[in-house]
């Protein structure tokens, strides 16, 4: 079990700052066990077989293996930056538009389009609070000014964004490690020995490089959605991290 101690110290810290008690883990992860076993068993997944995978009860088992794991809340705010970058009603190719706060190809009826039943106002107040939008002097346009929506720290968006994207990223590396054909792109390049100056100049190269990459993927796939005459049957997420610390590997 030590060799995952990398996987669980950064959750186990995580955890304890959000105030959530140990019992609330454990029980959810039983939930996952047995969803875990279940898909590696297939057809053969009785309770008893299932027991046994996992070393719970079949007790909770039984209690456990009609839950539902998976998380399907959209995240509104994400989906309206990114179809103000490649909507051809908000953006000039790839390029977001200042828009008006109200009236035709507005930021009201942008927001409308992603959500009727948030109110533009809401979402305009969340976006100017997280840095992501700002308004004209006279407050009569809105402009984008970051390129991905950035929730408040400490956030239950926050929360939500880094639950998907470690989710998938760990899914990623785990499959790979089982053998998954073909093999999901995983790679990290890391060193140590390094200056704080030379660090930082690392990570500036690092982020500016990555953002141009998702800013094309994205304009890629907006139009791909658009050439599509049905919505296709598969997502993808791609992402990226650079972390710094004292520690050596």
């Amino acid at each position: 079990m030590q060799i995952f101690d990398a996987l669980f110290a950064p959750i186990a810290r995580l955890l304890v700052a959000r105030g959530l008690p140990f019992p609330d883990l454990v029980e959810r992860m039983k939930l996952h066990y047995v969803q875990a076993a279940l898909a590696q068993s297939g057809d053969r997944a009785t309770d008893s077989r299932v027991s046994v995978l996992t070393g719970l009860q079949r007790r909770d088992v039984v209690r456990l293996r009609g839950e539902d794991v998976k998380d399907r809340r959209p995240n509104h705010l994400a989906r309206l930056v990114a179809l103000w970058q490649t909507g051809a009603d908000w953006s000039d190719m790839g390029q977001p538009r200042t828009l008006p706060r109200s009236g035709p190809a507005s930021f009201e009826t942008l927001a409308q389009t992603v959500r009727r039943d948030v109110h533009p106002r809401t979402m305009l107040d969340t976006l100017l609070a997280a840095g992501t939008v700002a308004l004209s002097p006279d407050g009569q346009e809105v402009r984008l000014v970051q390129a991905s929506y950035q929730p408040l720290s400490g956030s239950d968006d926050q929360l939500a964004y880094l639950s998907r994207n470690l989710g998938d990223h760990a899914q990623a590396a785990a499959e790979n490690v089982q053998g998954a054909q073909p093999a999901h792109f995983e790679r990290a390049v890391h060193y140590s020995g390094l200056t704080d100056t030379q660090v930082q100049h690392l990570s500036e190269q690092y982020a500016s490089g990555q953002m141009a990459l998702f800013q094309s993927l994205s304009q890629t796939a907006a139009r791909m959605k658009a050439d599509n005459a049905t919505p296709g049957p598969l997502r993808f997420r791609a992402g990226g991290y650079f972390y710094r610390t004292g520690e050596t590997d």
